[in-house]
């Protein structure tokens, strides 16, 4: 059996999980990072410290908080970085991180991240 299909998924993690992952989880990178915002709404810190509470180098950080930016989850401004996600966005971003704390739905979720980074072909 080769496990779950996208389609199958959507059941497990539900629709809104889904279209978050697929419009804003770029990678297991971008997880983390969601994570750790998500966990420290209150946090404030520069790309040299993120990297350094996530055990990541700066130059990796770059694109994946840019992409966050741009998806209004995180604002940066004056080499700073803080969770800013609007109302919606924020229960959509608990969703998916209250979906990380269940086994059989984080399996789903990194089966799903790792398609969208290495899609097989002909799947």
């Amino acid at each position: 059996m080769e496990g779950l299909a996208l389609y199958d998924l959507e059941g497990v993690l539900g629709p809104a999980v889904m279209e978050f992952v697929d419009d804003h989880v770029r990678s297991l990178l971008t997880w983390d990072i969601l994570v750790f915002f998500h966990r420290n709404a209150e946090a404030v810190l520069d790309l040299e410290g993120l990297a350094s509470r996530l055990g990541r180098r700066t130059e990796e950080l770059g694109p994946e908080i840019d992409a966050l930016c741009e998806g209004h989850i995180l604002a940066k401004a004056g080499g700073l970085i803080r969770y800013k996600p609007t109302p919606d966005m924020r229960e959509t971003v608990a969703r998916f991180v209250d979906s990380c704390q269940d086994r059989g739905r984080r399996l789903a979720l990194i089966a799903l991240v790792l398609h969208k980074i290495n899609p097989v072909a002909g799947s």
